[in-house]
């Protein structure tokens, strides 16, 4: 099977558009920073629109995609459909925000904006889970895509706080946040990973590598933000580079471990 790359990009950068905004709210209900401002709402944005785009790249008739969206049931509309939520929802709260409304209701829109996006990327994995692929269909692969792209999105977080020059409790936070999200991504992913057997050392070991270096860097990127906040721009930019490494090598190997199957009852007989 080919790595879909259109694929892997997609849920990897709309995935941190969500988490980014996520981790924003979060720190917001922690008390450790104010609301998403206009800019982490527009950096969310369009990474989810960005994503949003990307994932139709991989038809060779993007104009099919409409098609494909005629089919309620489908992992395609089901993604497209909380995409088009998220950013509605991101939308709805950027006018609040700039109409200066109640606070109460900038939290209640967030929230739902937050809830709705981190949902998505545990749905992206969840649309592989299928019984032709045994290495695929286990709960670990969804929660792995989830908390990768949670790992990406609370580093993207951190370096727009440190470019907003945010300081003190919000960036040092922020840094805590990329701990806990890389961390709970890189032992999903090792679940994942010893699910498919030798398979994966076989044919996606460099990658297996790449996926469990990135997520160590980015924790200790997150540990030194965490623990000197001033240092939160460098932290933010390296933590987010090795995230989205880690992320992307967890579905580029989700992609490989599901070749030798294919090929295997493709293979033809002498």
């Amino acid at each position: 099977m080919e790595i879909q790359w259109s694929l892997v990009l997609f849920t990897v950068v709309a995935g941190a558009g969500a988490w980014q905004f996520a981790a924003a709210m979060i720190e917001a209900l922690a008390k450790k920073d104010e609301l998403p401002c206009r800019a982490e709402s527009i950096v969310a944005f369009v990474l989810l629109v960005v994503g949003g785009c990307l994932s139709v790249t991989h038809l060779k008739h993007v104009d099919r995609i409409l098609e494909a969206l005629n089919h309620p049931a489908s992992g395609i509309f089901v993604e497209a459909a909380m995409i088009g939520v998220t950013c509605a929802l991101i939308a709805v709260y950027f006018i609040l925000l700039v109409r200066k409304s109640s606070k109460g209701a900038l939290v209640g829109v967030g929230l739902a904006a937050a809830i709705v996006g981190v949902v998505f990327t545990f749905a992206c994995g969840a649309s592989y889970m299928m019984d032709a692929r045994s290495v695929w269909c286990t709960p670990a692969l969804p929660i792995a895509y989830g908390l990768t792209a949670a790992g990406a999105g609370c580093a993207v977080n951190l370096l727009v706080k440190a470019a907003l020059k945010r300081e003190g409790a919000a960036t040092g936070f922020a840094g805590l946040l990329i701990v806990i999200g890389a961390a709970a991504g890189a032992v999903v992913s090792a679940v994942f990973v010893l699910g498919a057997g030798e398979i994966a050392a076989a044919v996606a070991g460099p990658w297996v590598v790449l996926l469990f270096v990135g997520a160590v860097l980015a924790i200790v990127c997150g540990a030194v933000a965490w623990k000197m906040p001033k240092s939160a721009l460098v932290c933010g930019i390296a933590a987010t580079v090795c995230a989205a490494a880690a992320a992307i090598a967890l579905r580029v190997v989700m992609w490989l471990v599901g070749t030798p199957m294919l090929d295997f009852f493709l293979m033809p007989l002498d």
